[in-house]
């Protein structure tokens, strides 16, 4: 399998290790097991999402978009890029408190119409403007008709000349009968 060269990666805005911090601490002490755990991840839990920032990345190639993420369990998922329907940037209360957004990959045939959310991308508006223009070029490039122009302006004849003895054969078979 070959790989693809990137033509460009999210950048992630370190604010969001204190992001993903404030969320699991807030799980902690909303739920009745958690609550034990708030000492513990309060002292260890920054050092464990620092690890989760520094595994994350996202690259746009040529054909689709690599997410990569994890610590534990790493994720990598490669998203064609003529199947992503549209990059949602969210702005939650907790993320625009820290001056963060999400980007949401809205995929045609997913179950719930979503593949995957990236937390913290640093400009997220320009990056997902990048991912749509590429998509749309990859779009574009799949639907080009049989019979589209060539380079020098000429339509291909070979579609043209096939249609037409296909034609002549209709006629001559319905003169037969006749």
């Amino acid at each position: 399998m070959t790989q693809d060269k990137a033509l460009s990666s999210a950048e992630f805005d370190k604010r969001v290790i204190d992001y993903f911090w404030l969320q699991a601490m807030f799980l902690c002490v909303i739920t009745f097991i958690g609550i034990p755990l708030v000492p513990v991840w309060f002292l260890f839990g920054k050092s464990w999402h620092r690890r989760q920032y520094e595994n994350l990345s996202c690259e746009l190639t040529p054909r689709s978009l690599n997410l990569r993420s994890g610590v534990l369990i790493k994720v990598q998922k490669n998203i064609p890029l003529d199947k992503i329907t549209d990059l949602a940037v969210n702005e939650g209360p907790l993320l625009r408190y820290f001056g963060l957004c999400s980007l949401m990959i809205e995929t045609a045939g997913s179950a719930q119409g979503s593949t995957g959310h990236l937390f913290g991308v640093v400009e997220p508006l320009a990056f997902r403007d990048k991912v749509l223009a590429q998509r749309d070029l990859v779009m574009d490039a799949g639907s080009a008709p049989a019979s589209a122009p060539s380079a020098n302006g000429q339509i291909n004849d070979g579609v043209l000349v096939e249609i037409r003895d296909t034609l002549q054969r209709i006629e001559k078979s319905l003169a037969e009968r006749s």
